[in-house]
């Protein structure tokens, strides 16, 4: 698909609404845009709240996960996908030629005045996304690789930082990009860990920590949620150091899993934090279903 014809495609799927291509092209060229809306968001309206964390939201993926976004190779529709994204609006995985990739500078980093580097971060996979990031920020994107595109995800996950995918009304209600957030930068993280939106989803998985453990506490030191503690127990009559979850407010990230030197955390499946953002396994759950 070449530039224009993914472009008349995007406009095609906004069903020529000159609200919804003036809102998505806003939100894609400018920081002010962000700006904005968190000062909105602190006006303390719950109404507008509810509206945003319906239309403005993500869910965690593992690294596993997020790396499947940037390599499959085949186009993929996925549509109103509610056990997956219980929210009215943007449910929608609609991956066309998805090795068409954009890495831009992150929004919320960006509109920080001592942002995390690097902040060139956010990968926009497949078209028209893609293109719409070209045309309207030419000077903060560029086209990348998925060779490239996993580098990234793979640096940003030895930096700890936590892989999302975005989905948002302005983007025509479905999936456009992965992100990899931070506590200090991210406004979706912000917004949930100051204003109890519920902007960011778990990822279906949940952190386990095996008996081996050392408490050596590098897990807590890299958790965006807070969600490990470093506890003293007693251990044939010797006090010993432990980490331990709590679950409640673990996203099963992953990233615990690989800063543990001993290998001793794995992720399990929570029912309670929903189900895993996997695109090949919920393609094929489509497929039987169809």
């Amino acid at each position: 698909m070449s530039f224009i014809k993914s472009i008349i495609y995007g406009f095609k799927e906004a069903k020529y609404n000159p609200v919804t291509i003036i809102h998505s092209i806003l939100y894609a060229a400018t920081v002010t845009y962000l700006r904005v809306l968190k000062k909105l968001v602190k006006l303390n309206s719950k109404s507008f709240r509810n509206h945003i964390s319906e239309t403005y939201h993500s869910k965690v993926v593992r690294l596993d996960d997020a790396a499947r976004f940037i390599t499959i190779n085949k186009s993929i529709e996925l549509r109103n996908l509610d056990q997956v994204l219980p929210y009215r609006y943007a449910k929608d995985i609609i991956l066309k030629n998805p090795q068409n990739i954009v890495v831009y500078e992150c929004p919320c980093r960006a509109q920080k005045s001592n942002p995390c580097k690097p902040t060139d971060v956010c990968l926009v996979v497949g078209e028209p996304f893609a293109d719409l990031a070209r045309m309207v920020q030419p000077f903060r994107s560029r086209r990348i690789t998925p060779e490239e595109a996993l580098k990234i995800l793979k640096e940003e996950d030895q930096r700890g930082h936590v892989h999302t995918a975005w989905f948002k009304t302005a983007m025509i209600n479905r999936f456009y990009a992965i992100c990899n957030c931070c506590k200090c930068c991210c406004l979706g993280l912000e917004f949930m860990f100051e204003h109890n939106m519920k902007t960011v989803l778990p990822s279906g998985y949940r952190a386990l920590i095996g008996d081996d453990c050392i408490g050596c506490g590098e897990c807590a030191k890299y958790c965006q949620f807070d969600a490990i503690e470093i506890i003293s127990i007693l251990d044939n009559g010797k006090k010993k150091k432990k980490a331990k979850v709590i679950p409640e407010k673990c996203f099963g990230c992953g990233i615990c899993e690989s800063k543990c030197e001993k290998e001793n955390i794995s992720l399990i499946l929570d029912a309670e934090k929903g189900i895993p953002l996997n695109i090949e396994i919920l393609s094929q759950s489509t497929q039987r279903e169809a």
